[in-house]
């Protein structure tokens, strides 16, 4: 593969920040459209004969674009191969072992990994796009861990337009072993000349005397909740916000496990959260928006008895606040950030036909009411542009987005009304204006939002907020944060925690190799994080398969009730019984709950419990927490496998009960062959031997067998084995 460095002219910030990243693991925060990617190209040119270039990116249209650049600089380009969930697995395998340079989505490459498909131990180079997402259990974390394990780690280059809060940009550092960081803002001095001016407006608006009614009535309802609260002894938390509601409804479904007369509170907590987005899509989004989310409250009515629902349709403020909103939307009333927006995109295509505008709205409930509105402006051709997912309307396939974008970029549209899909990353051409329909409190968000425009232009933006409302909690919220922000960034330019090899722990010397059920696959991270071989696949019976004759079970104590409620607990149990030689079976959590779950009488549970181990001798393990049971698994897989000698089975299912079962089950055995054609294969020769015995034109006389099926399976039988 060859480099045609000749191509990359790099200006010189991104060849000061090369530099540093190819000596060091660096993280680079560049606003948007200022090159982070010709940077990671750069330096793919430097790595890629070392050994593999893995580039990661969140989402296949992010993937799918870094590859169209990738192959501008690269040549041949069979060496270059994108990774997503959609391609087979067995593909997956061949395109990863003839590929020097690899885009991938995380979650694809976290996925193989576990499941012991793909090895990152021949990896240069590993790049992390977007890199602000590198914390919690993001799968960026899990790869950062992995790459940190290895004999000879890998280099690493993050980048991000933002990091977020100085904490997230510690944390991010420490997760993806971070030694510098590069940061340039728009004022750099360095940057400076490759950017333009940005202006922000802030329009401040007043709720008309309607809205207001409406919205009193809603404050009213939503404050005697919190009364009401207040007189069950709920602690309230000093900011009552939806964050804080979300917690306290989290705490509360947890006594409620302990004790049922938490129920009430837990209702009112979750009837106070529904009428609290009500509010925010009245005060700062739209009416049409309130007016659809009413409607599906009382519509889920009809066939959902939770409490909390009948508690919002039976309240007086709320019915009052329901037909008011209808009323006000029959009269033509409107929020006025609709009239705002329209009034501004208006003016600038009058000033400029060729001007191009994103507006940016957080509810996709909002789309279609903003498309309206300003579609009746003349000069005005708008599109969505929308995610793929929705359960109110079809979002956006991955195709009709690129086609958006390219009509966008050849002036066919000039307007796209986006939700947070169009933030990140994706190549949406330089714009005149970007409207903030609503501000965000998330500076990532923010920053990469304000980055669509100011790029080769003066760049504008407008934010609209509605007075006495979170609009402006939220403005000052990310104003305060960026501040803060840049003045963390140029401290840790100079003072990122070095890390060396001693915070990542390679593998125990002794490995052990488990099967794992692919409904376990966050345990199955867990326990490949601890060092072991975890093999994700569709396990017939059980959870885990340890060693050749050791199954275990896993249930939480919830579903260990619920288990023995539905009669599945002792059809498990016979299983387990039938495919292991030694079963067991780990229940975790807080046993004490046990009782209140599903209000079952002890005695029944005591008496599942003591016929599991004595009539079907299942012996239980109690662990209080998925971590504690990785432990365990790890442990006993370790005892069995390292200190026994003990091998796994390469098929980890139930044994065959009967000589026909036995039969399709050897027909199994062969590659790519289910059930449905290993009985196809057994009713076409009639017995195993003339099946192995058959030629490949004979073999592809069977329905689902094609050539290349033929031939691996006259392959497999006929070279010869070798231990």
């Amino acid at each position: 593969m060859q480099f045609d460095k000749e191509k990359l002219q790099l200006r010189l910030y991104q060849q000061t920040i090369l530099n540093t990243a190819a000596k060091s693991n660096t993280l680079v925060v560049l606003p948007t459209g200022l090159g982070k990617t010709h940077i990671a190209i750069a330096l793919s040119g430097l790595y890629f004969e070392r050994g593999k270039v893995l580039m990661m990116a969140p989402t296949v249209p992010l993937v799918n674009q870094h590859y169209e650049v990738y192959k501008q600089f690269f040549s041949p380009q069979d060496g270059i191969v994108m990774l997503n969930g959609k391609i087979p697995a067995e593909e997956r395998i061949r395109l990863w072992k003839s590929a020097r340079i690899v885009l991938a989505t995380p979650q694809t490459i976290r996925f193989d990994v576990i499941a012991g498909r793909i090895k990152l131990d021949d990896v240069s180079l590993v790049i992390f796009d977007e890199a602000h997402r590198a914390v919690g259990d993001y799968a960026y974390v899990f790869i950062g861990k992995v790459c940190g394990r290895m004999e000879k780690p890998a280099r690493t280059l993050a980048l991000t337009a933002s990091p977020g809060t100085q904490d997230v940009a510690n944390e991010i550092c420490e997760n993806l072993r971070i030694e510098k960081v590069e940061a340039r803002d728009r004022d750099h001095e360095e940057v400076v000349q490759y950017v333009q001016p940005i202006h922000t407006n802030y329009v401040l608006l007043d709720l008309p005397q309607n809205i207001l009614e409406i919205k009193k009535r809603l404050d009213e309802a939503i404050a005697v909740r919190l009364r009401q609260l207040q007189r069950l002894g709920i602690p309230l938390p000093p900011k009552v916000s939806r964050k804080t509601l979300i917690t306290l409804n989290y705490n509360l479904r947890k006594r409620f496990l302990k004790d049922k007369r938490y129920g009430l509170g837990l209702s009112v907590c979750t009837a106070l959260i529904k009428l609290q987005h009500a509010h925010a899509l009245l005060t700062t989004e739209s009416l049409n928006a309130v007016q659809r989310y009413f409607s599906q409250v009382w519509e889920s009515a009809k066939t959902n008895k939770a409490k909390s629902i009948r508690d919002i349709i039976n309240d007086m403020h709320v019915k009052l606040a329901y037909s008011a909103t209808t009323i006000a939307l029959e009269t033509g009333s409107e929020h006025p950030k609709l009239g705002a927006a329209k009034d501004a995109v208006e003016k600038l295509l009058r000033e400029n036909p060729y001007a191009k505008i994103l507006l940016f709205t957080e509810f996709r409930d909002n789309v279609p009411v903003i498309i309206n509105t300003l579609s009746k402006i003349r000069e005005a051709s708008i599109s969505k542009f929308i995610g793929q997912a929705s359960r109110a309307e079809k979002g956006m396939s991955q195709k009709s987005q690129a086609e958006v974008l390219e009509q966008f970029r050849r002036g066919e549209l000039n307007v796209l009304v986006c939700t947070s899909v169009g933030e990140e990353g994706i190549d949406i051409p330089d714009v005149d204006l970007v409207i903030f329909y609503s501000p965000l409190p998330s500076i990532i968000r923010t920053v990469q939002r304000r980055g669509r425009t100011g790029r080769t232009s003066l760049g504008k933006v407008l934010m609209l907020i509605t007075k006495g409302t979170r609009d402006e909690a939220y403005y000052w919220a990310a104003r305060k944060s960026e501040e803060a922000l840049n003045l963390a960034i140029k401290d840790m330019q100079n003072n990122v925690k070095q890390l060396t090899l001693e915070n990542y722990p390679s593998r125990t010397m002794d490995e052990v190799t488990l099967f794992v059920d692919s409904r376990e696959s966050e345990l199955a991270e867990l326990l490949h994080s601890k060092g072991a071989n975890a093999h994700l696949g569709a396990l017939k019976v059980g959870d885990f398969v340890l060693a050749e004759d050791i199954g275990c079970e896993r249930k939480t104590v919830e579903d260990f009730v619920n288990s023995l409620v539905d009669g599945r607990l002792f059809d498990q149990a016979k299983r387990m019984r039938e495919a292991f030689a030694k079963p067991f079976m780990i229940v975790e959590g807080d046993i004490s709950l046990l009782p209140s779950i599903r209000n079952v009488a002890p005695a029944a549970l005591m008496g599942a419990l003591s016929s599991l181990v004595l009539d079907w001798n299942i012996p239980i393990l109690i662990t209080k927490d998925k971590e504690e049971t990785a432990d365990m698994l790890m442990i006993i897989a370790r005892r069995e496998q390292n200190g026994k000698k003990r091998s796994l089975p390469t098929r980890p299912e139930q044994k065959p009960q009967t000589l026909t079962e036995a039969q399709q089950f050897f027909v199994e055995g062969l590659p790519q062959i289910g059930p449905e054609l290993a009985r196809n294969l057994l009713k076409h020769f009639g017995s195993p031997k003339k099946l192995v015995n058959a030629p490949v034109d004979e073999l592809q006389k069977v329905g689902g067998i094609g050539d290349k099926k033929a031939e691996i399976i006259r392959k497999l039988l006929d070279t010869e084995f070798k231990d």
